[in-house]
């Protein structure tokens, strides 16, 4: 959690002062080029998963011999994979030329993609070592790692940046503190696990055969999540500008900051899930489902009401007035994706019964309308077009599809599940309509120290009339034992 918070705290002070030093259209090249880099991710093909999953089960049978097996059999694939990103790195960066016009530039942005591109490619080899940081639970170790790398990333491009350096420099930085990083996790995965060796003959067929069966699905659905994620700004690129994309970022950045602050404090509920269905105890199951999707959805409101009440007063402080336009499109992205944080238990459910195709098939027909509407709204719509390209498949899909689909597979009542939003709706929606409409109409709140305290204020009484309102007693015991400090306790 404090990782999260410091990625994200330290963004939010970057993300202005590269904007303000690079502007709106060189800023948006870098947003495009990000988007680039994460989609070589894609090559990773769910592997990651699959050997973090065969790893973990090898420490658990106290098996060194074949920890060592898959994780020399997966250095062999992840080296090849990042062969292949080079290979593609140097293609992409040739191609980008055909986007601009003047030498220049496209000495830079090729310069940029091949740079980005090879230390995406020189990350993948460590990937190999996915699941042995967890099995040996050094958590903070690489926590600490990150955050460390997070801050020297941040203070030389702060330095760097503001003497007049430009891309070329944050794309050189970005590198860098990427290999430090790879480094450090090395000497922790090394220090967990003293067995470790580095061998060709330790890898086999047998070994990659398991960990691609299992990486399928996984693959689909990262491929889905990275579509998801990135071909707005390629969309925005092509038919706007590259300082459109900086723009639509704005307000998806404040999106991807609240969506990573509930995940933080409520992803962690596969393992639970696991054991109820392997003890057969469905009832169980369903209880503890629907418990934790009322927990979300109150989450959601909270945090997506505050958003959409005192986000305009935000952007206008964070960015300056001039992005206006980025408020509309926090607002739209923020309902597809609090619909989908609030149903994301049946996802950690579908996982835990091994039913996670049903989440792949339906994240693939999201990402191909998502590409779809998106491809026609922009030309009606601009930013708002493409915006909404992206929140009405996931909302449809995710509130109506997933749903019915998910109910089906672990046999509970999909009246059960819409049944249990009942609750939490009326609680929160009542006190967030009512603060919406006095900082409309009376209250002006502009400044930093106003949005924080009418923020607190509102959380608070909708904290408190969630709590008490949304939760039958029993769960509201539960929560009880959930919550540190005796006096929040009251609030229950």
């Amino acid at each position: 959690m404090s990782q999260t918070f410091i990625s994200i705290l330290v963004a939010f002070f970057m993300m202005p002062f590269l904007i303000h030093e690079l502007g709106d259209h060189w800023y948006g090249i870098w947003t495009v080029v990000g988007s680039l880099a994460a989609a070589y991710h894609l090559f990773d093909m769910g592997m990651a998963s699959a050997v973090t999953r065969y790893v973990s089960s090898a420490f658990g049978k106290k098996d060194n011999q074949e920890a060592n097996s898959i994780i020399n059999t997966a250095l062999v694939i992840y080296v090849v994979i990042a062969l292949i990103i080079i290979l593609v790195s140097i293609a992409a960066s040739y191609s980008s030329r055909l986007f601009f016009e003047t030498g220049s530039d496209k000495d830079l942005v090729q310069t940029l993609v091949l740079i980005i591109g090879t230390s995406i490619a020189l990350e993948f080899p460590f990937n190999a070592l996915a699941g042995v940081a967890n099995a040996k639970l050094r958590f903070h170790q690489v926590a600490l790692t990150r955050i460390a790398m997070t801050l020297l990333g941040a203070g030389l491009t702060w330095w760097y940046i503001s003497q007049g350096h430009g891309l070329l420099a944050l794309a050189i930085i970005t590198f860098v503190t990427a290999r430090i990083s790879n480094v450090l996790y090395l000497i922790i995965c090394k220090s967990a696990f003293p067995g470790l060796k580095f061998s060709r003959k330790s890898a086999s067929w047998e070994s990659g055969r398991e960990l691609f069966q299992y990486s399928a699905w996984s693959f689909v659905i990262a491929i889905a999540y990275q579509l998801r994620n990135n071909v707005d700004n390629f969309v925005v690129a092509g038919f706007l500008s590259a300082a459109s994309v900086t723009h639509y970022a704005v307000g998806l950045r404040l999106v991807d900051y609240i969506a990573q602050f509930l995940g933080q404090a409520t992803n962690m509920f596969v393992p639970i899930f696991t054991g109820y269905h392997a003890q057969g105890n469905n009832q169980e199951l369903h209880s503890k489902l629907l418990f934790i999707t009322r927990i979300n959805l109150v989450l959601a409101l909270i945090a997506g009401g505050g958003l959409v009440i005192f986000g305009q007063a935000f952007i206008s402080r964070w960015m300056g007035p001039d992005y206006s336009d980025a408020y509309w499109v926090m607002v739209i992205l923020l309902v597809g994706r609090m619909i989908g944080f609030a149903n994301h238990p049946l996802n950690s459910a579908m996982y835990a019964t091994n039913k996670h195709s049903i989440v792949a098939k339906i994240d693939i027909v999201e990402v191909i309308f998502n590409l779809m509407l998106s491809l026609i709204l922009v030309q009606y719509l601009g930013l708002i077009g493409v915006a909404l390209g992206t929140m009405i498949p996931l909302l449809l899909l995710r509130l109506f599809v997933l749903p019915l689909f998910a109910c089906r597979a672990i046999e509970m009542p999909v009246k059960d599940y819409y049944l249990c939003m009942a609750r939490p709706l009326i609680a929160i929606c009542v006190p967030l309509v009512i603060t919406f409409i006095w900082v409309r109409s009376s209250a002006q709140v502009t400044s930093y120290p106003e949005i924080i305290v009418s923020s607190i204020v509102m959380s608070f009484i909708c904290a408190a009339a969630g709590m008490k309102l949304a939760f039958s007693p029993s769960e509201r015991t539960e929560l009880r034992k959930l919550i540190p400090g005796k006096k929040l306790k009251y609030l229950i």
